[in-house]
């Protein structure tokens, strides 16, 4: 487990100013102290940072206000004000602070931020390409003098206290209240409710008290309000339940999980202790909110969170892919969450649901058994690989890489610092993608027919095919050498003189020679070894299908270094096959079948849908499938690129196209008409006017 990154910031006032101290430690492996880090000293205007702050507020007020009009550029404008502050906070004209910056954009962890101030929305600070607490798995932690009870960590959520509409005057809170409770109950959880009258502060701590059967998750929603000097929640008849009432579980502590849905639950001031009271009791995670947020962004984020901290993501995984999923909506409710407590910290899955497994490879389908050490190593790959359905050759190599003799002969060679680089970019490729609960199999990650038999394109226990190649060899080799058992070091040289598949372009990429793998001594010819040019990876990419049958090796190649001649194919059959190439090229991969039947599917091939709906329902939700397995995530477009659709389908809607829908026409429009977008400027360096081809697709649209 790799600890997050600590951003320790200590905040103190000089006259006008503010100095802000900074300490970046980054994230090392848990029970190894990470060195002194250096410190970094920026002097601040205190009244710039208050009104970008007074106006992120305003902002997301206004957003989550039912009666106003959602307005266009809601995030353009949290991203101008969070650009703003992000450059007053770490200014590059100041001592060090650039090297700070550098160290901010290098780090891809989880990211906890330690600090004094609690006023600075750290989450919503924008470096230029996106929102920290988009970028980052965020999470705060305020310093403060107050003591700190130990908690308890939790294996699984068994129960919940969820208290709502305590004073009966808000309908929204007690139907947040019932659909917490379904969704919770749904999964097996023990739920008990509180709304209204039964709401007491003595009710609601009665229960939290309890040692009998502590709860382990508390959700509330309704009003935070400050009276008489106490911040605290509004229980019934107006009592504040705060932390003094709250230190009545000092001997118990707090559960571990809390999330808080109330009116700037987790704002500035004396409002963000509510949040600190419930971590200083011992809570582990604790979601609050900002501003005030709209009712079903709030439900919506609820859920979002909850079912990926349920299926074991670390809690700073699960609201940074809960924003990502709620980014869209006009009511910016995914702007005012924040995360208090250590990002890394989750809970295992419940130790009574079946986790998915891949099945141990039979020997008879390697033709010759594992010996104890290759099984051993296999069975880390495959535990490593198993909520990814599949092994792919990153897993296998990453497997290797455990191996100490071939982790001691690599480290030797590249030094301790770009060993850590490459473990790093194995960790980010093999990473899961975010994905909200409830999606479906047509992403392409694994399908299932509705009896829960495998269709066949999932990728529960699929090997990929430089997998299988590398124990073929493996296999032929132990063979030749009449031997029964198939050893780590055979898996190794296998792997090797099959060419590695994506792998070999991660380990050059770092720097190291796929042969590295080798003891220096080894006997392996260079001449069965594949050629490899490295290219870039995207970190996150899908691995799974990443390696290609090998081709021929012909000195003349099928089509060489010419463009493929493309003048007999019909306009639609150039755009899949060129779809294809951009496929391919982004794997590393030359385009095979499987990547040009994608292509197909991404391209809503009518020819392909009419086909396949001939055979029925089966037809027609194989093609829903198909068809929207590279259907981009929300995640997936720059801000810039979202705010282009919106226009675009504003303009739709008001009337000014043809159809219902949204062409393309009124997408490019959108584009070229954003004069700060780089689309324009590619157009000039083609020699296009960007204003006369504004004029023409108007004219035609």
């Amino acid at each position: 487990m790799i600890e997050p990154a600590t951003l320790n910031v200590r905040v103190t006032a000089q006259g006008m100013t503010a100095r802000y101290e900074y300490d970046l430690r980054v994230g090392s492996t848990v029970g190894e102290s990470p060195p002194l880090e250096m410190e970094y000293t920026v002097e601040v205007d205190p009244e710039l940072v208050k009104g970008c702050r007074a106006r992120i507020d305003a902002a997301l007020t206004k957003a989550a206000d039912a009666r106003s009009v959602p307005e266009p550029g809601l995030v353009k404008e949290l991203a101008r004000w969070g650009k703003l502050l992000y450059d007053q906070l770490f200014p590059r004209v100041q001592g060090n602070a650039a090297e700070l910056v550098t160290r901010l954009h290098a780090s891809t962890g989880p990211v906890l931020v330690r600090t004094n101030e609690q006023e600075v929305p750290w989450e919503l600070l924008h470096d230029g390409r996106d929102f920290l607490g988009l970028r980052h798995d965020l999470g705060r932690r305020l310093v403060g003098k107050r003591p700190v009870v130990g908690g308890r960590s939790i294996s699984r959520v068994g129960r919940a206290l969820i208290v709502g509409d305590t004073i009966g005057d808000l309908p929204s809170a007690r139907e947040e209240v019932a659909k917490v409770a379904a969704w919770l109950g749904g999964r097996g959880i023990e739920c008990k409710v509180l709304l209204g009258h039964e709401a007491t502060v003595l009710d609601v701590v009665t229960e939290l008290a309890s040692d009998e059967t502590p709860y382990d998750l508390f959700h509330f929603c309704g009003h935070v309000a400050t009276g008489d000097g106490t911040t605290g929640l509004m229980m019934h008849g107006r009592q504040l339940l705060g932390a003094v009432a709250l230190q009545t579980l000092s001997s118990c502590g707090a559960p571990p999980v809390a999330f808080i849905n109330g009116c700037a639950s987790a704002g500035g001031g004396e409002v963000a202790s509510m949040c600190m009271s419930f971590m200083s009791l011992g809570a582990k995670t604790v979601v609050g909110t900002r501003t005030e947020v709209a009712d079903e962004g709030a439900w919506q984020f609820a859920a979002e969170f909850y079912g990926r901290l349920l299926a074991g993501e670390p809690a700073g995984a699960g609201v940074r892919a809960a924003r990502a999923a709620l980014r869209e909506r006009p009511d910016a409710a995914w702007a005012s969450f924040i995360l208090y407590g250590d990002p890394a910290v989750g809970i295992t899955k419940d130790e009574t649901t079946e986790s998915p497994q891949l099945p141990e490879p039979h020997d008879e389908d390697l033709m010759i058994a594992l010996a104890p050490d290759a099984r051993q190593l296999m069975q880390r790959v495959y535990e490593s690989a198993a909520d990814r359905g599949g092994v792919a050759s990153v897993d296998l190599l990453q497997g290797l890489l455990g191996e100490e003799d071939i982790r001691r002969r690599i480290e030797g060679s590249i030094g301790a610092d770009a060993m850590e680089a490459l473990d790093q970019v194995i960790d980010q490729v093999l990473r899961p993608p975010s994905r909200a609960d409830g999606d479906s199999a047509a992403d392409g990650d694994s399908g299932t027919d509705d009896d829960g038999s495998s269709t066949g394109t999932g990728l529960g226990g699929v090997l990929s095919d430089t997998v299988n190649r590398v124990f073929t060899e493996a296999a032929t080799r132990v063979a030749a050498d009449g031997r029964s058992t198939i050893t780590t070091a055979d898996i190794t040289a296998a792997f090797v003189a099959v060419g590695g598949g994506v792998s070999a372009r991660l380990l050059e990429l770092c720097g190291v020679p796929l042969a590295r793998l080798l003891p220096d001594e080894s006997t392996l010819d260079p001449s069965s070894l594949d050629p490899i040019t490295p290219d870039p990876i995207t970190p996150g990419q899908d691995t799974l299908e990443d390696d290609s049958p090998a081709l021929p090796r012909d000195p003349a190649p099928l089509n060489g270094d010419e463009r493929l001649p493309m003048d007999d194919l019909s306009r639609s059959a150039v755009g899949i096959v060129r779809l294809a190439n951009l496929l391919a090229d982004g794997r590393g991969e030359v385009i095979s079948t499987y990547t040009l039947l994608l292509a197909f599917g991404a391209m809503g091939s009518e020819v392909l849908r009419r086909g396949m709906h001939e055979q029925g329902a089966t037809g027609e939700r194989a093609f829903r499938q198909l068809s929207g397995m590279l259907t981009p995530r929300r995640r997936d477009l720059s801000p810039r690129v979202h705010d282009v659709l919106d226009q675009a389908r504003r303009r739709s809607a008001a009337g000014r196209t043809s159809s219902g829908r949204v062409g393309e026409a009124a997408i490019l429009l959108a584009l070229l008409e954003d004069e700060e977008s780089s689309a324009r400027e590619l157009m000039r360096k083609l020699g296009i006017d960007p204003e006369q081809l504004i004029q023409a697709l108007g004219r035609a649209h």
